[in-house]
């Protein structure tokens, strides 16, 4: 097949969950199709990986070009004006869909994509999020899926109900009011919508009833993220993620806060280590004053880290879609104690694969329980670890994924009324 992919990120490199999602799917299908890439360039988190911009773009350019047919990279206009999120934000009040469904959005990009397209033939074109939803009318009679990381005016509602901030409350529910009108107007300009669970499948249907999906879960892989087989560091403690997204940001300072006063109390030799990039200034300072916490941003090669934690903790609350760094957790053979939210759409079971907790005191009480015991440790990190090759390596689901887009290309074309 000759297949367009629309990504709202440029998919390199593969350090984070929507670059890990984006760029092992992109390469299982350009390993058996003609691919061209057109992707937008979100610079801040470009700068999260490298000092250099363009240099970093160089770079992901010459390793997704070794996949794709051909690679563009195109500027986000709405980001790059001064006040550019801000202005976008305020400017959502007043567009249809929001900010979500019009962040991306400009004449310069829509122009761009038209010629780039144009003299072609796709037999399929896959646009990678909501926010590339209005690019669509360019590609009249090209049969087209739309690829959903979260179930977005889902995950909007759950951010309103968790905000303290009475004017953000209200933004936030006029926001997801405003985007699930727009993902039903634009439900059936896709032949298929692909999510990442099948409970996002079912939040996304209260918006798109008439719409087809499929589930194509995220994936891991469990030949890079494998258990090295170092000894844990007594009482050790990790949670990794990146910290310009606001569900990790409520999470390490929740377990901050909340959590880690109470646990450093009955266990002063306990240690934190907290990895991701872009952690706000006021976490940093908190940071500082917990002792026995580590904050260490970006490290190019997590592994090594990970391996070594006695347990992964993960008190997510918020957001959607699915928690990759729950996913390289398991494949880690991690012994996992985490929100029930941080585990949304992947087929754990409690007590056998993670263990949940959802107070300040229930997080303390699993996590003394677990350090005390290595051997129960090591039994549900080797199940936590079958569940990630059983159900997410991403050679399976990438197979899936690709048999998903081709069955769409091979489809005839739905009558005219």
């Amino acid at each position: 097949m000759r297949v367009l992919w629309l990504s709202h990120v440029v998919p390199f490199p593969p350090k984070a969950g929507v670059l890990l999602r984006a760029y092992n799917l992109l390469k299982c299908v350009a390993e058996h199709h003609d691919v061209d890439l057109i992707a937008f360039v979100q610079q801040p988190l470009l700068e999260t990986f490298y000092t250099n911009v363009d240099a970093g773009l160089q770079e992901c350019r010459a390793e997704l070009s070794r996949y794709c047919k051909s690679v563009t990279f195109l500027p986000i206009e709405r980001a790059i004006r001064p006040f550019g999120k801000l202005r976008t934000a305020m400017e959502g009040l007043f567009r249809r869909g929001g900010y979500t469904a019009s962040w991306l959005d400009s004449p310069a990009a829509r122009k761009q994509i038209a010629q780039c397209v144009r003299g072609h033939h796709y037999d399929i074109a896959h646009f990678d999020s909501l926010s590339l939803a209005s690019y669509r009318p360019l590609l009249a009679g090209t049969p087209c899926t739309l690829g959903h990381h979260n179930a977005e005016s889902h995950m909007l509602i759950r951010r309103a109900d968790r905000e303290s901030n009475v004017l953000k409350k209200v933004y936030f529910r006029q926001e997801a009011a405003r985007l699930a009108l727009f993902e039903k107007r634009i439900a059936e300009w896709f032949r298929l919508h692909i999510t990442c669970s099948e409970l996002d499948s079912q939040r996304l249907r209260t918006t798109m009833p008439r719409a087809r999906m499929v589930c194509v879960p995220n994936g891991v892989d469990t030949d890079y993220f494998a258990p090295g087989g170092q000894p844990h560091t007594p009482n050790s403690l990790i949670f990794v993620g990146t910290m310009n997204w606001y569900p990790n940001v409520d999470a390490v300072s929740y377990l901050l806060r909340d959590v880690w006063p109470l646990l450093h109390a009955k266990i002063p030799a306990a240690t934190l280590d907290i990895v991701g990039a872009g952690a706000p200034p006021a976490l940093k300072e908190l940071a500082v004053r917990c002792a026995g916490v580590t904050l260490h941003g970006f490290l190019p090669e997590i592994r090594p880290l990970i391996d070594r934690a006695a347990l992964y903790v993960c008190p997510i609350r918020d957001g959607g879609g699915t928690k990759l760094k729950i996913l390289d957790a398991l494949a880690m053979a991690k012994c996992i104690v985490a929100h029930a939210v941080a585990c949304e759409g992947v087929d754990v079971t409690p007590q056998t694969d993670v263990i949940f907790a959802d107070t300040p005191d229930e997080f303390v009480t699993q996590i003394e329980w677990l350090l005390a015991d290595p051997q129960r440790r090591r039994t549900i990190g080797a199940a936590a670890r079958r569940l990630a090759v059983s159900k997410y390596s991403f050679a399976t689901v990438g197979a899936k994924f690709t048999a998903a887009l081709r069955s769409v290309a091979d489809e005839k074309p739905p009558a005219r009324s």
